[in-house]
């Protein structure tokens, strides 16, 4: 028994000499290999990172934005507005309180100037109950700002929650403050009514009534309840909010699987390179009497350190990048929804979890083919040199029956639009050998024909470089494929942002043609209107209003026109030819109730209803909701419950328009005035964070795919050192051997570019008029930019000369010739 314990014990500890004998052969292959297997390793955690930012950063503000949007959601059901000349007063609230309406809550909403120049708006309502139910958010003695808010307005006062503190206005009013954390009510100074009356005594009556919900009983009953002068309406919703945010949320996803994708046919490569020799190595082994299981065992160890290690440096990397961005798209929430996202990241133990799930993925996908070669019991045999040629029949095999699929896939969804356009990019990447070897063939044949008639030109060389190119297609393919990847998403994100950013201009300048645009205050519409009659040097004037009525359950947002220009002014996606009159709604309208021109739409507003012929429908960028205009004489006679938001002033051609005198003349602040260039560079501010994200991430794509080419053209021309001796002996000097690498990988890298142009095209033309359309709600004219395609193209090609540069420093060769 003892002998047989003895006997054990010595076959384990043989079985350890024989681990840690493999062990330290693998080390020798990091160190003697250092560069390879760094690379390598760095390509496994920025596939990690890649895919990893992005599930971290949509789950980081998907949690922030639900915390935003549900202090967002309105208590609100209907409010109740004066019609045009009335007002609500406070016997009207008395009138309604008396019969017994009791959801009812004044609301009175103004202005003041700070003393900084900025202005401040006040919303009053009765706060005495929500003081009573939530006494740490309320307080009816003094005015409530939020901490964001009250940062913005660039005032030298340092408060903290719970604390009290004075704001002077610029009339010299001084108004007490607090902080409040209720976010509820969006950037506005909230004050108790009573406290508002008593703070500024010239307020009088009420802006309008809220109302609380209602069944449709208690609707019908309010209604036929309010004095003529008054109309009952629906607040706008921004139900839409959830839709953008998840449409944004699946971009950013999409992006990050390509960008996964891109990172491991670098990394693959990159582990190609660096097992190269793994075979013959574990061969050697097995003829010194390593035990297969043992070296099996070895390479689940170094699998497990790659995960590790691969996991660390993701994680790492991910959190960097998401600590820029998720304030980024924070800023994009906040300036189209007035949410306050913090925009601090925070990190969870389930994102390590993530991180260990998809490097372990990484390390599968990139090794598996070494794994199988070098665990199998053959592995001597699998250890010879064995020439693989490229299988171009299987490719174009692939790609034929890709291009098949692609033909026939629906569009029905954003989904559908997706996976459709993932299909053609891969039969591309499928033909890219085939476009690579029929461009060298164009490429040998114009080389020729320029040595013979204009260039004095070595034919042997010029040969050789095209035909070693074409024949080094094969191994170079994955980080060409890579490259490729990464440029014609990199090129079809430029052009979707350049198109959006050049539509949008044209639909500002067509919405802004207005050489002023005024706004007025209670009691100012009269006076302004009698000066714009008056003044010789307008040419015309223009009345913006607008009112709420339902399309089925949507909300629109019902305008009028009452000149030509307000006409010319829509930027139109589709129009009819036929003279008939009616109405013009917006994109959005249009695809979610599958409108098109000539059609009829249905809209109600209270018990009226309303039959309107398609005119045209028009782009509305930016906006979420449904919007429809049509003339101003229908649209008054049909419609109540409208708010003016002031005059587009026309000037006649000759005249001269001064902001300043106008204001003057008018007696209205310089802040109800506006000149149309300044609102466009404000909007223009702020509709350019919606893509922001994709611009940086289809940049980090073009890098990543520049690093692992980086990377594999340094590998491969290091492993190709026997044949770069060869061409030494020949004669050529290192400059001329340089050349020849850069020619081959130039060729090579502009055969990827030329395929890229094409189908990022493609791309670019799916994303504006069908991708955005199914997620933002409005698409958009693709327009074509140069600096979309030289940018990224030359910044891609540039990375080739630092990565032929370290091999040739690498080779052992004369120094003089």
């Amino acid at each position: 028994m003892t002998d047989s314990n003895t006997t054990t014990s010595f076959i384990r500890r043989l079985d350890r000499q024989e681990l840690w004998l493999v062990l330290r052969t693998q080390i020798a292959e990091y160190n003697h290999h250092r560069l390879l297997h760094l690379g390598f390793i760095f390509s496994l955690a920025i596939a990690t990172s890649t895919l990893l930012c992005i599930l971290v950063l949509n789950h980081a503000s998907k949690q922030q934005y639900q915390q935003a949007n549900a202090q967002l959601t309105s208590p609100l059901g209907f409010y109740i507005v004066a019609k045009q000349g009335g007002r609500v007063s406070k016997n009207d609230f008395a009138h309604l309180r008396r019969q017994g309406f009791t959801q009812i809550t004044p609301v009175l909403t103004f202005r003041k100037h700070l003393t900084n120049g900025k202005r401040l708006k006040f919303v009053a309502i009765d706060m005495l109950a929500l003081s009573i139910a939530k006494p740490a958010q309320y307080n009816h003695q003094t005015v409530l700002l939020t901490k964001a808010h009250l940062a913005s307005l660039a005032i030298d006062i340092d408060i903290e929650p719970g604390g009290k503190s004075e704001l002077s206005l610029a009339d010299n009013t001084v108004i007490p403050i607090t902080l409040t954390t209720s976010e509820q009510w969006g950037r506005v100074a909230l004050v108790d009514i009573a406290l508002a009356w008593q703070l500024f005594p010239q307020l009088i009556d009420f802006s309008a009534l809220m109302v609380a919900p209602l069944t449709v009983a208690q609707k019908l009953e309010l209604e036929s309840a309010l004095p003529t002068h008054l109309s009952l309406n629906e607040p706008w919703s921004y139900q839409e909010r959830s839709g953008f945010a998840d449409a944004l949320h699946l971009n950013l996803l999409a992006l990050a699987v390509l960008g996964f994708i891109v990172s491991m046919f670098i990394a693959f490569q990159a582990g190609e390179q660096a097992w190269h020799k793994r075979a013959e190595l574990a061969m050697q082994l097995r003829l010194l009497g390593v035990a297969l299981n043992t070296i099996k065992l070895a390479m689940l160890l170094e699998a497990l350190f790659l995960v590790l290690v691969a996991s660390i440096v993701g994680i790492l990397i991910a959190i960097t990048l998401v600590t820029v961005l998720l304030p980024l798209l924070g800023l994009t929430f906040s300036q189209l929804y007035s949410l306050n996202m913090s925009g601090h990241f925070t990190w969870q133990w389930r994102y390590a979890l993530w991180a260990l799930l998809i490097s372990s993925v990484a390390v599968l996908l990139a090794l598996i083919k070494q794994f199988k070669r070098i665990s199998t019991a053959h592995v001597t045999l699998s250890a010879n040199e064995v020439t693989v040629r490229f299988p171009r029949r299987a490719t174009l095999a692939v790609a034929v029956s890709l291009l098949l699929l692609f033909s026939g896939w629906p569009e029905q969804s954003w989904y559908q639009i997706m996976l459709k356009y993932g299909l053609l990019l891969i039969a591309s990447v499928a033909l890219l050998p085939h476009f690579l070897q029929g461009l060298l063939w164009l490429s040998g044949i114009f080389f020729k024909f320029l040595g013979l008639h204009y260039f004095q030109l070595n034919a042997f060389r010029m040969d050789y470089i095209v035909k070693d190119a074409s024949n080094q297609i094969g191994r170079r393919y994955l980080p060409l494929a890579a490259f490729y990847l990464a440029l014609t998403t990199s090129i079809a994100a430029a052009l979707m942002v350049h198109s959006f950013e050049g539509a949008f201009v044209r639909f500002l300048d067509q919405q802004l043609s207005a050489d002023l645009l005024i706004r007025y205050h209670p009691g100012q519409k009269q006076s302004v209107e009698t000066w714009l009659q008056n003044n010789r040097d307008i040419d015309e004037y223009i009345l913006h209003q607008h009112t709420w009525a339902k399309s089925a359950d949507d909300s629109v947002k019902v305008s009028s026109y009452q000149s030509p220009r307000q006409i010319a002014s829509l930027l139109l996606k589709s129009s009819s030819i036929k003279a008939t009159p009616g109405c013009f709604i917006n994109e959005q309208l249009a695809l979610k109730r599958q409108l098109g021109v000539d059609q009829v739409i249905q809209l109600r507003q209270g018990e009226k209803q309303y039959s309107c012929y398609i005119q045209g429908i028009y782009y509305e960028y930016g906006y979420p909701g449904f919007s429809l205009t049509l003339d101003t004489q229908q649209a008054n006679s049909l419609f109540s419950g409208w708010v003016y938001s002031g005059f587009g002033v026309y000037f006649n051609p000759d005249s001269v328009i001064d902001k300043q005198v106008v204001s003057r003349a008018l007696g209205l602040a310089d802040d109800q005035i506006y000149e149309p260039a300044q609102v466009k560079k404000i909007a223009l501010e702020v509709f350019a964070q919606t893509f922001v994200l994709t611009r940086l991430i289809a940049v980090m794509l073009l890098v990543i795919a520049c690093f692992g080419l980086f990377l594999s053209a340094n590998g491969l021309e290091l492993a190709r050192k026997a044949d770069l001796y060869i061409l030494s002996s020949l004669g050529y000097s290192k400059r001329e051997l340089f050349v020849h690498m850069l020619t081959q990988w130039c060729l090579l890298t502009v055969g990827c570019v030329l395929l890229s142009w094409p189908i990022a095209t493609i791309l670019a033309n799916a994303l504006v008029s069908q991708a955005l359309p199914a997620s933002f709600g409005w698409s958009m004219p693709l327009m074509f930019n140069v600096g979309s395609f030289a940018v990224s193209s030359i910044f891609g090609l540039l990375f080739l000369l630092p990565a032929l540069s370290i091999p040739l420093f690498k080779l052992n060769l004369r120094s003089r010739r």
